[in-house]
């Protein structure tokens, strides 16, 4: 007897003890992974690329789900994926900041900084420990056998993003670069905030707007940046992995929120089906199409080359202005391929964390560690998206408030655990704000601009049931036909979400506020699916089939269409940029979309100028500066305009019609820098 009360006694010390050999087994691994990684930058794929892409948000989830999940394990993986992204680069960042720099051996000691839950897991290695971390591995597989069609529907989407992009993001051909569909106008963009960072642009300038700071949801491309800085890649390729592996992201959160809000006998089925639609379900563009060919205009596939049969400015009826989610939201904006699946694990999070009253009133009870993770989620949201920011917030008091637990005793509670993390989120969030209202662009609306409103409102429900299509009235009619108890938080999320974009604009384009449109897809989807999960497979495999044609049609037109982006002499100019001038250098060039400075990491004076009066400034001033410097005539003014700029070089542009061009080559004031093909750079004398 009193053997059997030792060992009963002891059973807790074991179960609690430390397994120092295992822990230091792993911290060498991990510290010889980084030290390879650093001496051999392309190791930093398999050691690194995981510390900021899994490894901190597992530990954070496990953590979080401790004692019991009520979330799905396609929601941990998919939670996992963004909360690593999220935290990873915002940790860059302050750790940057604090050291007054950013460079390759920030992101090292970020590295290791996230690597620690590596040897503290290892250290529970122990006693009963290992069998449940093999059980908890068995469990997982389990999970995946269980869900295959889940599982399988988010590696499609890696898989269908990767392919897109890689045919079409950046084509290196004898002529230049070569770019497929609305990738061509946005690329430029992504490419100079990622490379001009890695270049030493921090804290960052705007890179086409040189002299003025960076205030933009830009950290999807700080954190593509990171991982081409440990890997001393090109930004390209990490574009194409990351948009490939956010796209897999954002499949597994929305099966793991559908599956906790659906809640019934169809829940697998809907779920599933939510993921498919969100992915690739959109409205009605593909009708366009048929119209093309029916009028004789050309063959289908020449047609899809030019039309991306989805989301175009069209200059007649019937307008298509409202992309699917995978045609801008994962195959084009970048912040909202990050910014949509962080925007969905905050949802799922705080669904998960907080049970609704009746259901409390069945035994469930809260998860205060899930509810602040919710809003971890929804702070480090900000410099990701600044559009989606504020939502999550509205649609968990939605959540909160229609489940009947806003004024319980736990509420105030609650509210702190989740409101807490916001406090990081305040440089990124007071910036943006004052730099909307300061630009002007921050006003009220009546209907969103982008609608055809001059037509008239049946022209507008018209716009809307095209360019929304079967998904959406699939939605709209599953909020009355079915009694998931969630249907009114997913009504409550697609009222509020079609609502902004219709009294509120935030962006000198109105086709901005499009993206609201996208983060309501979510619900819509889900609901949709609710719906779709009752009916028989031949008319789902039917739906689904229609929903899809237009993100299919736009998706061939990304990776097969051409056009034309960059001659190969400005390539070759933008690796002599790279290798020839100072980091943080600024150049005069053209006012267009690309330069040789994006892909080189260097700044420049100007790009297209709505470009830049989306970020809330007014470009006309710098404007009359640029034509001042190349047009006035007079070479000892174009110098001292761009001394006062900080600029030290210039593109004089055969693009740019002038009265009285200004003889660079003639003024000792410039000498050449560079001249190669057609492309000539000029430098300042005086400059350092």
């Amino acid at each position: 007897m009193l053997a059997a009360g030792y060992r009963r006694a002891h059973v807790p010390h074991q179960s609690a003890g430390v397994n120092w050999t295992t822990a230091l087994v792993s911290a060498l691994a991990v510290g010889l992974g980084l030290l390879g990684a650093w001496v051999w930058p392309p190791l930093a794929v398999v050691t690194v690329w995981p510390l900021f892409l899994v490894v901190p948000g597992w530990a954070l989830v496990a953590w979080g789900t401790r004692g019991g999940a009520r979330i799905s394990s396609t929601g941990r993986v998919g939670l996992a994926i963004v909360l690593s992204m999220a935290v990873s680069a915002h940790l860059v960042w302050w750790l940057a900041t604090a050291f007054d720099g950013y460079g390759r051996e920030v992101v090292f000691v970020t590295a290791a900084i996230l690597a620690v839950p590596i040897p503290l897991a290892a250290a529970q290695w122990v006693g009963p420990a290992r069998g449940a971390v093999a059980g908890a591995w068995r469990s997982f597989i389990r999970a995946v056998r269980r869900r295959p069609a889940a599982y399988g529907l988010a590696l499609g989407a890696v898989a269908w993003v990767g392919v897109v992009l890689v045919l079409g993001l950046w084509r290196v051909e004898d002529a230049g670069v070569y770019v497929g569909g609305s990738n061509w106008s946005d690329i430029g963009v992504h490419l100079s905030i990622a490379q001009s960072v890695n270049a030493g642009n921090f804290p960052p300038q705007v890179p086409f707007f040189a002299g003025e700071p960076l205030v933009y949801h830009w950290f999807a491309d700080f954190h593509a940046a990171i991982l081409a800085e440990a890997a001393g890649l090109f930004a390209i390729p990490v574009f194409i992995v990351h948009s490939a592996v956010l796209a897999g992201a954002l499949a597994l959160v929305v099966h793991g929120l559908a599956l906790s809000l659906v809640r019934d006998r169809w829940a697998q089925r809907a779920a599933w089906l939510a993921v498919f639609l969100v992915i690739l379900g959109g409205g009605l563009g593909w009708i366009r199409l048929v119209g093309d060919l029916a009028n004789g205009l050309g063959g289908a596939w020449d047609l899809l080359l030019i039309h991306a049969y989805d989301n175009e400015w069209l200059s007649e009826w019937p307008y298509f202005s409202i992309p699917s989610v995978m045609t801008t939201g994962l195959l084009v904006h970048r912040a909202t391929t990050a910014g949509l699946p962080l925007l969905v694990g905050a949802v799922l999070f705080a669904v998960a964390a907080i049970p609704a009253s009746r259901r409390v009133a069945a035994g469930s009870r809260d998860r205060p560690r899930l509810v602040a993770l919710s809003g971890l989620a929804g702070a480090l949201l900000a410099p990701f998206h600044f559009f989606f920011f504020p939502i999550v917030p509205l649609l968990v008091l939605a959540w909160v408030a229609i489940g009947r637990r806003l004024f319980t005793r736990s509420a105030v509670r609650l509210a702190i655990l989740f409101a807490a993390p916001y406090l990081l989120a305040l440089p990124f969030a007071l910036t943006a704000a004052g730099q909307a209202t300061g630009s002007g662009w921050l006003r009220v609306v009546i209907g969103w601009q982008t609608a055809p409103l001059a037509d008239g409102p049946l022209a507008v429900l018209f716009f809307y049931l095209t360019n929304l299509g079967l998904p959406f009235v699939l939605a709209i009619a599953a909020l009355f036909l079915i009694r998931t108890p969630a249907r009114a938080f997913l009504a409550t999320w697609i009222a509020i979400l079609f609502l902004i974009p219709n009294v509120v604009q935030v962006s000198y384009v109105s086709f901005d506020m499009n993206k609201y449109f996208q983060a309501m897809w979510i619900a819509i989807g889900i609901a949709a699916g609710a719906l779709l999960a009752r009916w028989p497979t031949p008319v789902v495999v039917l739906v689904v089939a229609i929903s899809a044609v237009s993100p299919i049609l736009s998706s061939v037109h990304h990776a097969f269409s051409r056009n034309f982006l960059m001659r190969t002499d400005e390539l070759v100019a933008a690796d002599w940029i790279a290798d020839n001038t100072a980091q943080g250098s600024v150049f005069v060039t053209d006012e267009w979309i690309i330069s040789p400075t994006d892909p080189a990491g260097r700044l420049r004076l100007m790009t297209f100028g709505p470009y830049v009066a989306n970020l809330g400034f007014d470009p006309s001033a710098r404007q009359a500066l640029i034509e001042e410097i190349r047009c006035a005539g007079d070479a000892a003014r174009s110098a001292l305009l761009m001394e006062e700029l900080g600029a030290t070089y210039v593109f004089p542009s055969a693009n740019v019609s002038c009265e009285a061009p200004v003889d660079f080559a003639g003024s000792p004031l410039f000498e050449v820098a560079y001249r190669e093909g057609s492309v000539v750079i000029y430098r300042l004398s005086s400059a350092p």
